[in-house]
């Protein structure tokens, strides 16, 4: 098949990295979270399966249900680049509604970071109007827009940086470095009590690298969503001494963001904060996790 362009209908879709088998059954548990209004590029189908394969507009593949995704052209993918049109749910969860008033019937669950288009703004004083990914349109509170600060340049077929878009995209990114570790760690708080899920990058549930990575997404930049540096990503190694707030740290199989004076966020499925939490490198503060403080395998940074 050829290889095509997508956006997510579904209220969010769960990547995974193997379909399920001929009973239904699940091979390989959730690797990533993507939502209503996403953008994908579609690269194969499975025979006698409703399983795509499917790449992200950050450079991660795997399988969604085809159900959960309807085709685009690359023309409309380039029109849903305007900033001034799209936009992206900026609270945990707000309900599409048939009425501008809080009485109005709720017709779907928006979640957080999920991509709206405005069709018209103040409808009434505090409610614009807005259609969803799956295509419903209804109304929102004006102040739950946030702008869309990424795009989706990875996917379209006039982008010729390769795997070098992320690393350009940071280059373009004309934010002041100090006000941009700021907004890093604001969007990073926000997640603050959610609980732990593997592969989740929402409100409802998220793990450790969906949290640093959409804690990055919200503010502008696309950084490698798994627990690792990737020299195709925009994140380079740096020495703990060094770490700013807004910078990466690694541990086995986790990833951590640093906030300064010693401490961090992040989801963790430790049995005693099954969620995203704060702790601190420092043995004398009482959040200190030392089974986490002894075992850092590395820090990276996008300031380098």
């Amino acid at each position: 098949m050829k290889e095509y362009l997508a956006i997510v209908t579904a209220e969010h879709a769960y990547l995974r990295a193997e379909a399920e088998n001929e009973n239904g059954e699940n091979l390989s548990g959730i690797e990533d979270e993507i939502f209503s209004g996403w953008a994908v590029k579609v690269l194969e189908k499975l025979p006698g399966k409703q399983y795509l394969k499917i790449e992200t507009h950050y450079g991660y593949s795997g399988y969604v249900k085809e159900e959960e995704i309807k085709p685009i052209t690359e023309d409309e993918l380039e029109k849903r680049q305007d900033k001034d049109r799209f936009f992206r749910l900026g609270i945990s969860e707000a309900d599409l509604l048939d009425a501008p008033k809080v009485q109005g019937l709720p017709l779907e669950l928006l979640l957080k970071s999920c991509i709206v288009e405005l069709l018209e703004k103040e409808v009434v004083p505090g409610w614009s109007k807005v259609r969803s990914g799956a295509g419903r349109e209804g109304f929102i509170h004006t102040v739950n827009l946030r702008e869309r600060k990424e795009d989706d340049g990875y996917l379209s077929e006039k982008n010729t940086e390769g795997k070098g878009y992320f690393h350009a995209m940071r280059q373009r990114l004309a934010v002041e470095e100090e006000t941009f570790r700021e907004r890093i760690k604001e969007s990073a708080l926000e997640y603050m009590g959610t609980q732990y899920r593997w592969g989740g990058k929402s409100s409802q549930g998220i793990d450790c690298s969906g949290l640093t990575f959409m804690s990055y997404l919200n503010s502008g930049l696309l950084i490698y969503r798994d627990a690792s540096i990737r020299e195709e990503f925009p994140v380079s190694p740096v020495k703990k001494e060094d770490l700013k707030t807004g910078d990466l740290i690694f541990f086995p199989g986790h990833v951590a963001l640093y906030l300064g004076n010693g401490k961090y966020i992040h989801s963790t499925g430790y049995v005693k904060t099954p969620y995203v939490t704060i702790n601190s490198l420092r043995e004398e503060d009482e959040d200190y996790r030392e089974d986490l403080a002894q075992k850092i395998t590395g820090c990276g940074s996008v300031f380098i």
